[in-house]
Parts: C-alpha cells; structure tokens; sequence
C-alpha cells in the first residue's frame, strides 16, 4: 500500500459517513466490470460471501454440496451453517482442483451444489462442469479466492458459476484487510444477497436499487465499511 490508499481513506475520513455508501457501491461496480459480471455484492470476508451466497441461492436443510477434500476450512463450514451436508469429493493430483472424471460417484439426489475452488489460482475446467452441472440440475458456487485476475477461456473465474465469491483478506491478491465480494449475473440471486447481508432489508426498484426500510427476510449483517472500500478502490486500480 502507499500513498494511493492513504489519499482514498482521507476521502472517507472527511466525508464524517463511514458505513456503506456511496464509495462501496464504487468499489462493487469496479469489480463488477474487472471480472465482467453483471452484479457485485461487498460483504465482510471470503467466509461470510460463501455463506451469504449458498443462502441466496436457497441452500438449506436437507440439502449436498458437493466441496472439494482439499480446501480452506471456510467452504465446509459455510455449508454446514446453512444446515446443508458438505459432501467431500476428492481432487486432481496435478491441479489440486477436483476431480471432474469422478464427480457422478459424489452426486445424490440431494446435491444441490457444487463448490468448485479454484486452488491456488488455477482455473477449474468451468465447461466440464458446468455442462455437468446443467444436466443434473445442479448449481455452482464458485471459490475464487485465490483466483482475481485468472481466466477460462476468455472468461474471468467466478463468473461461468451462479455465484463466484472472492477474498480480500491480507494474503490474498488484493487486500482490504478483510473483505469478500459475490459476484453474479442473476438479478433475483444478487437482491437476495444484498438483503441477506443487511439485516434482510428490501432493495428499492423504484429508487434505483436504493435500500429500503422494509424488511421481507431474515438477515444478518455483513455490511462493508467505506474504508475497506477506499482501500479497495485503490487496489483495484493496480491490477
């Protein structure tokens, strides 16, 4: 970091509003053009956006996630938070990703989705599985938090997947200190994060996606601060 951060967390400073606002939404709709998703939703950590994105896409008691046997700890506690099974599938010796020629002997009729990581940054084989996953019905939510600034085929990581999830934590590409983001291309996917991660709140159409006062769900709150996202802006600009 250098003086490109300090001048971006002053900006905040001075502004006296420190929540999420206005410089979130910036740092969302950058990382949302980086990787060329349509939608990008800030939360607090890697871990809070596997969770907050299993929940959006309606994972839950009863259901399988399919997870890799090699992995942060973060993936298999995420589905188990939700009162999902994870469901430990075993890995490619040279990519260390899974095993996509094995895949059917983890499938039941419970899996409901598969948690690809993209290990160490390396790109899994996204037409395989997602061919896979088209039919049997399964959806995909993607781990790449290693993986900013890595493509398929043309195609940033995270994206090919109903919900790709990212890492800004200090080790990682770019860092906010803590951070994650969702990234999707599902409308109805993205305002279901956004009102998990504050407290269920309603978003606002006729406002112009502005939050509203209603709150419809049950939520939580992973809200981003403005300084995470004044870092994050920051960094952005120097990938």
């Amino acid at each position: 970091m250098d003086n490109a951060e300090k001048k971006e967390l002053m900006s905040v400073i001075d502004s006296g509003w420190y929540t999420e606002s206005s410089k979130t939404k910036e740092f969302e709709r950058m990382f949302a053009s980086f990787v060329g998703a349509k939608y990008a939703c800030a939360v607090t950590s890697g871990a809070a956006a596997l969770y907050v994105g299993l929940k959006a896409l309606r994972i839950g008691n009863g259901d399988e996630v399919i997870v890799p046997d090699l992995t942060f700890v973060a993936c298999p506690n995420s589905v188990e938070a939700t009162g999902a099974k994870p469901v430990l599938a075993d890995i490619e010796k040279n990519t260390l990703n899974l095993d996509l020629s094995k895949m059917s002997k983890s499938v039941s009729k419970k899996t409901k989705a598969i948690m690809p990581v993209d290990f160490n940054g390396r790109p899994i084989d996204m037409k395989v599985l997602r061919e896979f996953a088209d039919k049997k019905g399964i959806m995909l939510i993607e781990d790449a938090a290693h993986a900013i600034g890595c493509y398929y085929n043309k195609r940033h990581v995270g994206t090919i997947s109903d919900v790709g999830i990212f890492s800004f934590s200090t080790p990682k590409i770019i860092t906010t200190g803590q951070g994650g983001m969702i990234v999707t291309n599902d409308k109805q996917i993205y305002e279901r994060a956004m009102a998990l991660k504050d407290f269920g709140r309603e978003i606002g159409v006729k406002k112009q996606m502005e939050k509203s006062f209603s709150h419809s769900t049950i939520g939580y709150n992973f809200k981003f601060t403005e300084f995470q996202a004044a870092v994050g802006i920051a960094q952005m600009r120097k990938l």
